[in-house]
C-alpha cells in the first residue's frame, strides 16, 4: 500500500483517488441465509475482492495493483477488476468509461511484464529508496526476479 499511495500522491494528485476499494458485490443468495451480521460479514469477506486504487481520469478509470515484485497473479487480479468495477455499485457513475489496468511495481520479472503486454495492462515501474531497503530486510532472495529454466541451465 506504501508504494501506490506515495505514487499516487506524486503522479495522480490532480485526479480524484481510492485506495483499497471493494469492487463488485455480493453473488446472488449468498449470505441471504445468514444466520447472524457476524456470519454475513465473513461471507461477505469470503467474496470481496479489493484494488489497491482506481484513479477517476475525465475518460477513463485507471485500475491499479501493485506488487513490490511484478508478480503474475497480479495480472489475473487486474482481469477481475476490471470485469467487477461496472457491477460495483459506488463505482456506477463510472459505468461506460473504459477501464486501464495497471500494474505498478518496483522491481521487474520480465516475463510477466511480457504477459502483461500482451494482455494490455499497463505497466508502471516506480522504486522509491525504501524499497531496497524493505527487500534487504524482509525479502533478499526478490532482488531479482527468478531466471527463466533455460537461462539457468545456459548459465550452469
Amino acid at each position: 500500500m506504501r508504494l501506490v499511495s506515495e505514487w499516487l500522491s506524486l503522479h495522480r494528485a490532480q485526479y480524484w483517488t481510492q485506495q483499497r476499494v471493494r469492487l463488485g458485490g455480493m453473488p446472488d443468495g449468498i449470505g441471504s441465509s445468514a444466520q447472524s451480521e457476524a456470519e454475513r460479514a465473513l461471507l461477505l469477506g469470503a467474496f470481496a475482492r479489493w484494488a489497491d486504487a482506481i484513479v477517476e481520469l475525465p475518460d477513463r478509470t485507471e485500475l491499479i495493483e501493485a506488487k513490490i515484485v511484478a508478480h503474475p497473479v497480479a495480472l489475473g487480479q487486474l482481469e477481475l477488476y476490471a470485469r467487477l468495477l461496472p457491477l460495483t455499485p459506488n463505482l456506477s457513475h463510472r459505468r461506460g468509461l473504459p477501464v486501464t489496468p495497471v500494474l505498478l511495481y518496483a522491481v521487474p520479472d520480465e516475463l510477466v511484464l511480457q504477459l502483461a503486454r500482451e494482455r494490455g495492462i499497463q505497466l508502471v515501474q516506480y522504486r522509491p529508496p525504501w524499497v531496497d531497503e524493505h527487500l534487504a530486510r524482509h525479502a533478499a532472495r526478490k532482488h531479482r526476479a527468478p531466471l527463466p529454466q533455460r537461462l539457468q541451465e545456459a548459465s550452469s
